[in-house]
């Protein structure tokens, strides 16, 4: 009886399972969770995220990718004196050859390098605190909220407007000290005040975000201050340090409105050069070629500064 009721059993259990799965594959109910109708609505809803995308790529390629592109084209035109746009189709390199053989270019392009990382590191070491404090020391969200905004609150203005603020100020301090025309100090110290919260605001988001358990643990385990700091906060807002870094970087490399209202012509940068070919000698090929190495270096750096963190893991 024991040896010919194990085939028996096995076999019922065999032809159970047949009919259990011949009954939910014709079952509307039970399909309807299955893997075929799950991948039907994949599809859909690809197409549903496609349609909501396509207004803003549409934007975004008119007003950011296509004037990128027609930069690009034009730097490779050539400048004509008696053309009425300034230039004609016709394609040459002589533009780049001229940008790569020109001193003052690569000198302002080294120049403007220095301030932006001299404004990055200042806008982090001036920045983090005040953000820190901000997100992990006022208790409060409504007062939160009411500081931030006070900070927030001289934004809200022109950053030329700013800039022409601050230009009697730093020319009367710096005179004090013996520096009687603006100089590369004036500006940075200019461009430290006009970008600060572009650090500020990452800094604020990501503090706020930190686990606060995870830094009584490391309390409760014996580290100080400065031990909790360095193993517990700092990793999770570097993702705010490499957001502030990128847009101060970016902001400041390619600044000219600044250093022609702070620097009075003193000073220059290569976004002044980029603007003294289009709008003193309407040379526009040659500027096109100016601004595209400018990106091209732009690129590099906001590469190099993402490699101390990877955001899609840490984001």
């Amino acid at each position: 009886m024991s040896s010919s009721s194990g085939p028996e059993a096995a076999a019922h259990l065999e032809v159970g399972e047949l009919e259990e799965a011949e009954a939910l594959e014709h079952d509307p109910k039970e399909r309807a969770l299955g893997r075929e109708p799950e991948a039907r609505g994949e599809r859909g809803s690809g197409w549903v995220t496609a349609a909501w995308a396509l207004p803003g790529g549409l934007w975004l390629g008119f007003f950011l990718v296509a004037p990128l592109v027609f930069i690009v084209l034009v730097s490779f035109w050539t400048y004509e004196l008696g053309a009425q746009s300034g230039f004609t189709t016709n394609w040459t390199l002589e533009n780049y050859s001229e940008i790569f053989h020109s001193e003052t270019y690569w000198n302002n392009m080294l120049s403007s390098f220095y301030t932006s990382v001299i404004a990055v590191v200042a806008c982090l070491v001036f920045g983090f605190p005040v953000a820190y404090f901000l997100a992990l020391k006022v208790q409060s969200l409504r007062m939160q909220i009411a500081l931030f905004i006070l900070a927030l609150a001289p934004f809200w203005t022109s950053f030329l407007v700013r800039s022409v603020a601050w230009t009697y100020p730093l020319s009367e301090v710096l005179g004090r000290f013996g520096v009687t025309t603006p100089s590369d100090t004036s500006v940075r110290l200019a461009l430290i005040q006009l970008y600060i919260l572009f650090m500020i605001t990452p800094l604020f988001f990501t503090l706020a975000q930190v686990d606060r358990t995870a830094i009584e643990a490391a309390r409760d385990l014996g580290g100080n201050w400065w031990s909790t700091f360095v193993a517990v906060i700092l990793p999770q807002t570097l993702p705010g340090i490499v957001i502030g870094s990128i847009f101060i970087f970016v902001l400041t490399m390619g600044e000219y409105g600044t250093v022609l209202v702070v620097g009075q012509n003193y000073i220059q940068s290569v976004g002044t050069i980029v603007n003294s070919y289009v709008t003193n000698a309407v040379q526009y090929p040659q500027g096109a070629a100016a601004a595209v190495l400018l990106v091209v270096a732009l690129i590099v750096g906001v590469f190099a500064i993402t490699r101390f963190s990877n955001l899609r893991e840490e984001l």
